[in-house]
C-alpha cells in the first residue's frame, strides 16, 4: 500500500504507470528508463474506436470485397458524390461532361455516317438534305455535342428534320444534359454547405480531466466553439466503451455504457457562448466508481463524446465527436480559467483552453474515497483514511 503522504503527493500518469512498474515482481529489476520504455508501450498499445479527430477507427471489411462497396456506392450515388474528397469530385466533374460530350458525339457522327452525309461514308449522298448541317467530319460531331447539351445555341451546325432518329437523339441528350448538371451542380453545393464543415470550428480539450467538484470526484473535460458566429440547440453526449466478459462466458469486445454528463446544472443542454467544462460525477451510478488512478491506466476503457448543434448560418445540424483514452486522462487536474475580464467586458484567451494546473489528490477510487472520508460538522473534508481495513 502507498504511504498516505504518497497518496496526497502531486502526480502524473506517466508517475502511476511507474509505481506500477516497481509494485510487479517482474519489473522491478528493470531500470528508471526501461520502466518509461513500458510506459510508452502501454500508451500505444490502445486502439481507439473512434480518433481524436471524431473519425471512426474502425475498418470496415465487406463481405463480397469489392464488389461490396461498389454495390453500395451504386445504391446511394449521391452521398459518395458529397462525401468523396475535392479532388475526386472536381475530378469527376470534368470527366462527366466531357465524357458525355464524346459518348454523343461518337451517336451523332454514327447517325450522319449511316445517312452517308460524311465523305468517308460508303454511299455518301450529296444531293439529299443531310442530319445535321455542317458536319462533315467527328470534331464537327463533338462540337454539335457540346452545343446540344449545353444548349447554347446553333450557328452553322443545325438538325434538320431528314432524320426521325437525330431529333430523337436530340431530345433524348438534351434532357440527359439537364439532370447530369444538377446532379453535379447539387452535389458540389451540397459539399461546400454541408454543416460538417462548420463542426471544425468546435474543439474539445485534448486531455481531460479527474478531479474533486463539490466534495465529489468528476471526470471533466472543456468544450468550446471559435467561430464568431455561433451554434443554437446543443445537446452533449457521453458513452464508455470497454470490454466485458457477461456471467454465461460471452465476450463482448465493445461494451457501451452511457454517462450522465451536465455542463454546471444545465443538464446534457449546452449554451456555448463561451467555453464550458462538461461534468461527469463519479457516483454509485458511474462505472468509474470502482476504477482508482492505478486501474484506470490498466484498462482499456474509451469515453466517446458527441456535441450535436445546430449552425446559425445554415439552420442545418452537426455533430461533433472525440474520445478519451487512459492516457489522455489526467488525475489530480483542473482547467485553468480562460475567461478574462477588461473594460470592455469578457475576453476568451483561448490560447489556454488546454491547460491544467495539478492539485493535490488522493490515488483511490470514488468508491475508497466515499468509504474513508470523515466530514466534520462543516461538511469539510478532515480526514482521509486510505489505510487496508
Amino acid at each position: 500500500m502507498v504511504s498516505t503522504q504518497k497518496e496526497c503527493n502531486r502526480f502524473t500518469d506517466k508517475d502511476i504507470m511507474i509505481e506500477e512498474a516497481n509494485n510487479d515482481d517482474e519489473l522491478k529489476c528493470l531500470s528508471l528508463k526501461e520502466k518509461e520504455e513500458y510506459y510508452l508501450f502501454q500508451r500505444s498499445r490502445f486502439r481507439r474506436s473512434v480518433r481524436k479527430t471524431g473519425h471512426c477507427a474502425l475498418p470496415r471489411k465487406s463481405r463480397n470485397s469489392r464488389l461490396s462497396s461498389l454495390s453500395n456506392y451504386l445504391k446511394d450515388p449521391f452521398t459518395y458524390l458529397v462525401e468523396i474528397r475535392w479532388r475526386n469530385l472536381i475530378l469527376l466533374y470534368i470527366t462527366s461532361f466531357v465524357g458525355s460530350w464524346f459518348v454523343f458525339g461518337i451517336f451523332w457522327w454514327i447517325i450522319a455516317y449511316a445517312h452517308g452525309d460524311l465523305a468517308v461514308s460508303p454511299y455518301a449522298k450529296t444531293e439529299i438534305e443531310p442530319c445535321i448541317t455542317m458536319m462533315p467530319d467527328f470534331i464537327s460531331a463533338f462540337l454539335f455535342s457540346l452545343e446540344t447539351q449545353y444548349t447554347t445555341g446553333y450557328g452553322t451546325r443545325a438538325p434538320t428534320t431528314e432524320c426521325p432518329e437525330a431529333i430523337f437523339l436530340l431530345s433524348f441528350q438534351s434532357i440527359f444534359g439537364v439532370l447530369l448538371q444538377s446532379v453535379m451542380v447539387g452535389a458540389v453545393f451540397a459539399k461546400l454547405a454541408r454543416p460538417k464543415n462548420r463542426g471544425h470550428a468546435i474543439s474539445y480539450s485534448k486531455k481531460a480531466v479527474i478531479c474533486m467538484r463539490e466534495g465529489k470526484l468528476c471526470f471533466m473535460f472543456r468544450l468550446g466553439d471559435e467561430n464568431k458566429s455561433y451554434v443554437s440547440d446543443c445537446k452533449i453526449k457521453a458513452w464508455l466503451i470497454q470490454t466485458k466478459v457477461t456471467k454465461e462466458g460471452e465476450f463482448l469486445p465493445n461494451y457501451v455504457t452511457k454517462l450522465k454528463v451536465s455542463a454546471d446544472d444545465a443538464g446534457d443542454s449546452i449554451f456555448l457562448l463561451w467555453p464550458v467544462t462538461v461534468v461527469h460525477r463519479i457516483d454509485t451510478s458511474s462505472p468509474l466508481f470502482d476504477l482508482s488512478p492505478l486501474d484506470l491506466m490498466k484498462s482499456d476503457i474509451e469515453i466517446v463524446v458527441s456535441l450535436v448543434c445546430t449552425a446559425e448560418t445554415t439552420g442545418q445540424q452537426t455533430e461533433v465527436r472525440c474520445s478519451y483514452a487512459p492516457c489522455d486522462i489526467l488525475w489530480g487536474h483542473r482547467f485553468r480559467t480562460i475567461l478574462e475580464s477588461d473594460s470592455s467586458g469578457f475576453i476568451v484567451d483561448f490560447s489556454k483552453f488546454d491547460e491544467t494546473e495539478s492539485l493535490d489528490m488522493p490515488l483511490c477510487s470514488a468508491k475508497q474515497l466515499e468509504l474513508n472520508i470523515k466530514p466534520n460538522t462543516n461538511g469539510d473534508i478532515n480526514e482521509i483514511c486510505l489505510s487496508e481495513k
